[in-house]
């Protein structure tokens, strides 16, 4: 079932705080003196294109949203109950962004599980381009986010082996087996018909990101995807 954005009074969130997180940070270079410098721009962390138009990353903080309004999002799916706060509700009114908040089940116990018409839904929308450009997001941008798009892989028809490659790049070193089980077993044949018409399994990366080395530690994917031209540029 896809939630209305939750309001909420109160949150644990300092907006105005300054942080340096192990994000990827991109700088604009548009409608800035050269002489006073480049503003950095922060992308939440664990962020990476799944598809051109998809987007995957951790719970995006206030500070990241300048960054995530250069990618003219149409839609972001939130995969857990946590709350925005103002300046997320802001982004996405100011926007025009969509947001469907889909609560996906941690995979932590065996006879606990995310139904398959969730895992559904979260894929109808990923696979419908009038929804594109689309960020899903979960707290980190691993577990979750990545059953998701390992769910969305077997759509699109990859070997099992790249799938779990792909997982382990974002969740390393606290990748989960039950998650591993969760995607094995989801079933993609009920949506079979929509890949066709979308014609989803020749979707590709865009090509504006590449795969660039980054300091493997435990909180970022072994890649992070530079925006390679464009306008913005990442910060290392």
């Amino acid at each position: 079932m896809t939630y209305p954005l939750i309001k909420k009074t109160t949150n644990n969130i300092n907006e105005s705080q300054q942080v340096d997180k192990q994000g990827t940070r991109v700088s604009s270079l548009s409608s800035v003196d050269s002489d006073v410098g480049l503003p950095e721009l922060e992308l939440p962390e664990n962020f990476g294109e799944v598809v051109k138009g998809i987007y995957r990353s951790s719970f995006p903080q206030p500070w990241n949203l300048p960054a995530l309004r250069a990618l003219g999002l149409r839609t972001v799916i939130t995969l857990v109950d946590e709350p925005y706060t103002q300046s997320h509700e802001n982004f996405l009114k100011e926007s025009g962004i969509n947001h469907h908040r889909i609560p996906f089940i941690a995979n932590k116990d065996p006879a606990v599980k995310t139904p398959d018409r969730v895992v559904n839904a979260i894929l109808r929308l990923m696979l419908n381009k009038a929804n594109h450009p689309i960020l899903i997001h979960c707290n980190k941008g691993k577990h979750r986010t990545g059953c998701v798009t390992a769910c969305f892989r077997k759509l699109q028809g990859w070997d099992r082996q790249d799938i779990l490659d792909e997982y382990l790049r974002y969740s390393r070193p606290k990748q989960r087996l039950l998650d591993e089980v969760f995607i094995d077993e989801f079933d993609p044949s009920t949506l079979s018909r929509l890949p066709q018409v979308s014609d989803a399994k020749s979707w590709e990366r865009s090509g504006a990101y590449s795969n660039i080395p980054q300091r493997k530690d435990q909180n970022s994917p072994e890649n992070i995807l530079q925006p390679a031209c464009n306008g913005i540029r990442v910060a290392s």
